[in-house]
C-alpha cells in the first residue's frame, strides 16, 4: 500500500496481489518510456489484460495509438480500458457547446478536437484547452494568455511538470506549460479545470470500465503526487512502480490469482 509512497516490500506486494480484483496502471514512467513498453510491463499486461485499465495523464496520444502499441505486444484491451487525460480534456471542451476553442496540443490531438465538431480558433477563444503541446511557442503563449485575460475558461489535461524519458532524460509536461501561463496571468482568477490525476475523474471512469469499486483495485504508478495521492484519496490501494525498476510488476505476475 506504498506507506509514505516508498517502494513496496515483498509482503505488501503479496498482500495486494491476494486482496484486489483489478489493476489501474499508469503509462509514462511506469509501463513505458517514450511509448516503448518495458518487458516487465508487457508481461504484466498480457497476464492481466482483462482486469486492468490504463489510467494515464498522457495528452499527446489517442486511444487508437495505445491500442496499436498494445496490439504489437500481443495485448488485447477494450477502448474503455484506456483512460487518457488528453482525450478526456477534449471531451470536456466538446461539452461546452458551440463556442470558440483554442487547443494548445500536438496536431494529432487538435485533429481529434476538430473531428468531434469543436470549433477551433487560434486567436480568439471562449475556452482554452491546454495539453502537452510539443510545439508550444511564444506566440501560442501570448494568444492563450490574452484569451484567459479576457475571461476564457481554461481546461488543463494534467498538472505534471515532467515525465521520464529514455536514457534518464526528462520530458517537459503540461504542468510546465501551465506554469508559463501562470507567469503571465493570475490563474486564481481564471475559471480553470484540471482533468487528469490526481483528480478523481480518470480513476472512477477506469473503475466503471472494469465494473469494480475503488476499494477493489490497486493503482500502480511512478508519480506519488499524482498517481498514488489521487488513488489513496479515493480509498484505493496503491503501489509505487517505476519502469526502470521492474520487480513489482514481475512479483504481481507471480503472486496474483484471480
Amino acid at each position: 500500500m506504498a506507506h509514505g509512497f516508498l517502494p513496496a516490500s515483498s509482503a505488501e506486494i503479496a498482500h495486494v496481489a491476494q486482496s484486489v480484483r483489478g489493476f489501474l496502471v499508469d503509462w509514462d514512467g511506469c509501463c513505458a518510456i517514450d511509448n516503448q513498453l518495458t518487458e516487465s510491463a508487457a508481461a504484466f499486461l498480457q497476464a492481466h489484460q482483462v482486469r486492468t485499465a490504463i489510467v494515464s495523464n498522457n495528452s499527446s496520444n489517442t486511444v487508437d495509438d495505445f491500442l496499436e502499441i498494445l496490439g504489437r505486444a500481443g495485448i488485447v484491451m477494450q477502448r474503455e480500458q484506456i483512460v487518457l487525460a488528453g482525450v478526456e480534456a477534449i471531451d470536456r471542451a466538446a461539452m461546452e457547446g458551440q463556442v470558440d476553442v483554442m487547443v494548445l496540443a500536438h496536431p494529432r490531438m487538435r485533429a481529434v478536437a476538430r473531428n468531434m465538431g469543436i470549433q477551433l480558433n487560434r486567436d480568439e477563444a471562449d475556452v482554452v484547452v491546454l495539453l502537452r503541446d510539443t510545439r508550444f511557442s511564444y506566440s501560442r503563449l501570448e494568444r492563450a494568455a490574452n484569451a484567459l485575460r479576457k475571461g476564457a475558461r481554461l481546461i488543463v489535461s494534467n498538472p505534471d511538470l515532467t515525465h521520464p524519458g529514455a536514457e534518464g532524460r526528462i520530458k517537459p509536461e503540461t504542468g510546465a506549460l501551465l506554469s508559463a501561463l501562470g507567469s503571465c496571468v493570475n490563474l486564481d482568477a481564471v475559471d480553470m479545470e484540471i482533468v487528469g490525476k490526481p483528480k478523481p475523474g480518470l480513476y472512477l471512469k477506469a473503475c466503471r470500465a472494469l465494473d469494480l469499486a475503488p476499494a477493489d483495485v490497486v493503482m500502480l504508478g511512478d508519480n506519488p503526487a499524482t498517481d498514488l495521492a489521487g488513488a489513496e484519496a479515493l480509498g484505493m490501494q496503491s503501489l509505487l512502480v517505476r519502469a526502470d525498476e521492474p520487480g513489482v510488476l514481475k512479483s504481481l505476475v507471480r503472486e496474483t490469482r484471480f
